[in-house]
């Protein structure tokens, strides 16, 4: 499961409360170092750095290295 929601913010430190005024959850602090990330222990809220979000680059795809030949193959 994903997370409920998804907030980008400019600070490295989240305060969420559920969001939800009476009906909410007790405001924690979540640091968000060193992943510029972390997700909400109540309410699952994903909160993201944004500077860490735009800055992030794309992963490249994973490559297998070649497969060294046997002897036979060269030899064919």
């Amino acid at each position: 499961m994903g997370p409920a929601e998804t907030l980008y913010i400019t600070e490295m430190v989240a305060a969420c409360n559920g969001g939800g005024g009476p009906l909410g959850h007790p405001r924690v602090y979540l640091n968000l170092a060193p992943l510029g990330r972390a997700e909400c222990p109540y309410c699952s809220r994903l909160f993201v750095y944004r500077a860490a979000a735009e800055t992030a680059a794309p992963t490249p795809p994973a490559t297998n290295p070649p497969s060294p030949r046997s002897e036979t193959e060269t030899s064919a």
